[in-house]
């Protein structure tokens, strides 16, 4: 490794968020159980609870978006039908209560994110590229510490080849010469390397269903850690 420069092949490096940098889909799963602890005692013996609420996620994803908002009201949704109404208000309001509380969440970094943007920020121009609610997305990076460290910052509403397109051509750089690093092969790494771009994907211990890739046939660079990504570079 010695010598070997990768991030000369570069001339941007693009960040996702959400469990990339920050712990995210941790808060949804414990609010998916606590959907289950408040409704589940309303519904018919042998009814999945969770999976309901998972088919309505799904479902409300092209009306809604992504994000704490559109969740929410997909658990108020569910609720809804699951019990075919007849679900106690008190427990719609704890509902709502439940997404405000994610709202109002801190943002906790996961480890070496703040040294390692710093070494990689100190040697090539990177940027955050993320997706959700505008408002909660904005939120997150302007107390998250590290918003110093990007010359751009894009907020999706949904990450696809279009929309890393108009990216890239907006930051005026060729496919080839960018790169984004991600936990999500669905939303980090194949969009970009359909359009010729490259990508490093750096798992998460929990991954949203509806960001799940099954099978692909991308060759896909996969690091156990973002503390593994300047060694990877070639510039530490």
């Amino acid at each position: 490794m010695t010598g070997v420069r990768r991030i000369d092949d570069f001339d941007v490096v693009a960040f996702d968020a959400d469990d990339t940098l920050w712990r995210c889909e941790d808060s949804f799963r414990h609010a998916e159980s606590r959907f289950v602890e408040l409704v589940g005692p309303h519904v018919p013996r042998g009814v999945d609870v969770d999976a309901a609420l998972r088919a309505v996620e799904k479902a409300d994803v092209p009306v809604s978006g992504y994000g704490v908002k559109a969740f929410t009201l997909s658990m108020a949704r569910a609720a809804i039908d699951v019990t075919e109404g007849a679900i106690p208000s008190a427990v719609v309001g704890d509902l709502l209560d439940v997404g405000r509380s994610m709202l109002l969440e801190s943002v906790h970094l996961l480890p070496h994110v703040s040294e390692v943007l710093a070494e990689v920020a100190a040697n090539i121009r990177i940027v955050l590229i993320t997706k959700g609610d505008l408002v909660h997305q904005t939120r997150k990076v302007t107390t998250s510490g590290i918003e110093h460290h990007f010359s751009d910052i894009e907020i999706l509403l949904e990450k696809d080849s279009a929309a890393y397109d108009k990216i890239i051509k907006r930051l005026d750089v060729a496919p080839e010469r960018f790169l984004m690093i991600g936990n999500s092969v669905r939303s980090d790494v194949l969009p970009v390397m359909a359009l010729g771009g490259h990508a490093v994907h750096i798992p998460y211990h929990l991954t949203w269903e509806l960001e799940r890739v099954d099978h692909h046939d991308e060759d896909v660079v996969e690091l156990a850690s973002i503390a593994d990504l300047p060694a990877w570079l070639g510039i530490s």
